[in-house]
């Protein structure tokens, strides 16, 4: 009788965690902070953490199902195991796999628009987005647990990048104190919309559970080690994001963050002497860890 194949469990619940705070940043701060900071204002910190909240609710889900059903096919196992219906489960894996093909198209526009800010003059978006395919793939084919080190590696670089903002705007963060006010959204239906908007774009950034479990099958001990890795990386995800949104929304006027791609590029460009090409770089880097 032939062995069934099996995948090698080499990923632990470091690697995870990482992995998954990796893929739940990743073009998410680096792109979408701006986009969301010109719908929602200064309540930008505000949407991130709407959106947070409701995140919870999934990543719990994927949490608990995660350690009942740890398969690689993620969302397609759940569904297949409560239904049984091959049709509906079908349906659901072709959904994630058009989803991926948005999610990558919107990466691609990041990583555009910061290799622009990197070569300073305006690069064909049909070539990065070329380079940017030829990437990720030559990662994703290295093999999982080089690729998981690789994101995990690339994962310190990406937090480098957002403390280096963090920095930039420490000065900044000292108004939070003379303008706490302003954050305290009004019970009003024309603020709530910009929040409830701006919440659901940053819904997008935080749809990274789907990522860490679709590597189950090479966890170690995925039963006790999903959970974990996924509930720690909403946590830490979600500080950065709120801790990030109010760093734009303090250090620069909305209406520039509203008409830019590149809002790390932006505030480092704006706020101190640091090269903007350092903080594109890293930029880059961190849309590829997130791809």
């Amino acid at each position: 009788m032939q062995e069934k194949a099996t995948l090698n469990r080499v990923i632990s619940l470091p690697l995870l965690v990482f992995y998954g705070v990796g893929t739940i940043l990743g073009a998410g701060i680096y792109v979408l902070t701006g986009k969301i900071a010109g719908i929602s204002g200064v309540y930008a910190p505000f949407s991130f953490l709407v959106s947070a909240i409701i995140a919870a609710f999934v990543a719990f889900t994927y949490a608990e199902l995660s350690s009942r059903y740890p398969k690689s096919a993620g969302e397609a196992e759940y569904v297949n195991n409560a239904f049984s219906k091959p049709w509906l489960t079908g349906l659901i894996g072709w959904s994630i796999v058009f989803a991926g093909i948005v999610s990558a198209g919107v990466m691609a526009r990041g990583f555009h628009g910061y290799l622009i800010e990197l070569l300073n003059f305006d690069f064909p978006s049909e070539l990065s987005i070329i380079l940017f395919v030829l990437l990720i793939t030559s990662i994703a084919i290295s093999g999982v647990s080089l690729s998981v080190k690789f994101a995990a590696a690339v994962t310190f670089i990406e937090i480098g990048g957002i403390l280096v903002v963090l920095f930039i705007a420490s000065e900044d963060f000292v108004l939070v104190f003379e303008r706490w006010r302003e954050f305290i959204p009004p019970m009003t239906l024309e603020v709530w919309r910009t929040i409830v908007v701006g919440a659901f774009i940053a819904f997008y950034a935080f749809i990274g559970f789907e990522d860490m479990v679709n590597v189950a099958e090479e966890v170690v001990n995925p039963e006790k080690n999903l959970p974990t890795a996924i509930i720690i990386a909403l946590v830490v995800t979600t500080i950065i994001y709120v801790l990030v949104a109010m760093a734009l929304v303090l250090a620069l006027p909305i209406e520039r963050l509203a008409n830019n791609n590149a809002p790390f590029a932006l505030i480092v460009e704006e706020k101190s002497s640091f090269p903007v090409s350092f903080i594109s770089l890293i930029s880059l880097i961190a849309i590829l860890n997130g791809a």
